[in-house]
């Protein structure tokens, strides 16, 4: 007679089957629990990197930015300017802006005590050439001073001095400037403050001495941008 078979020599095998198959599985998963928790550290660490690069990134384009801007710190774009003739030497194009637009300026400085004299053409202006022009309007004139004292003087000196359209200077100071005079901003830092002065949070927004300043709505308070690299959101969540 045959020996009887043991019933549980299956059910054992199989149950050490499920137990060597169980800890496989463990091994693999604490495995795998590793390699992403390195994977984890390795992408924290790479995320502080590139948020350090994008910082020093920022950083540098705004150095080299304000260098730009401080190259420019001499230079005036005059508007609505059109030159008697279109033949015309530098010579010619300087003594015109001389004397139909920055001379009553100048004028009006030295009558105010915001000058001793008034410069003669070769003591104020070192060069100027027309820019490109926008569709149906006169090409503006580009004009670089002798120094930042003559443009900031200019500049803040021309609303009350300056010639208005079809007046005589002085007449109606609400009347809007025949030639306006602005500053030699670059295209980046000019974009900005256009997509700055068009946010809702924002009542005005203006360029001066190379920076953009700017007021928010229901506020009187001059507020500056540090970096036009900087987003909207960052410049006015710091508010």
């Amino acid at each position: 007679m045959p020996p009887k078979k043991n019933s549980d020599e299956p059910k054992k095998s199989v149950e050490e089957l499920i137990t060597l198959l169980t800890e496989r599985v463990d091994a693999r998963f604490d495995e795998m629990a590793g390699i992403f928790k390195e994977m984890k550290e390795e992408n924290g660490k790479l995320k502080e990197r590139v948020s350090h690069l994008e910082e020093e990134n920022t950083t540098l384009k705004t150095k080299l930015h304000n260098i730009e801007m401080h190259s420019r710190s001499s230079n005036i774009r005059i508007f609505n300017f059109t030159p008697e003739n279109d033949d015309y030497s530098f010579e010619e194009l300087a003594s015109q802006i001389y004397d139909s637009v920055l001379l009553p300026i100048l004028q009006g400085a030295v009558k105010k005590g915001r000058l001793r004299s008034v410069p003669s053409k070769d003591r104020l202006i070192v060069s100027a050439h027309p820019l490109p022009a926008r569709e149906g309007k006169p090409r503006p004139v580009f004009c670089r001073l002798f120094n930042g004292y003559y443009r900031t003087l200019i500049l803040q000196c021309q609303k009350e001095f300056g010639l208005r359209a079809h007046q005589p200077p002085g007449l109606d100071r609400r009347a809007p400037l025949r030639c306006p005079i602005y500053e030699d901003s670059t295209a980046e830092l000019f974009k900005f403050k256009q997509k700055l002065a068009a946010h809702s949070a924002v009542s005005s927004a203006w360029i001066s001495g190379g920076v953009i300043r700017y007021k928010l709505e229901n506020s009187d308070t001059v507020r500056k941008v540090k970096s036009i690299f900087d987003s909207l959101e960052s410049i006015l969540s710091l508010e």
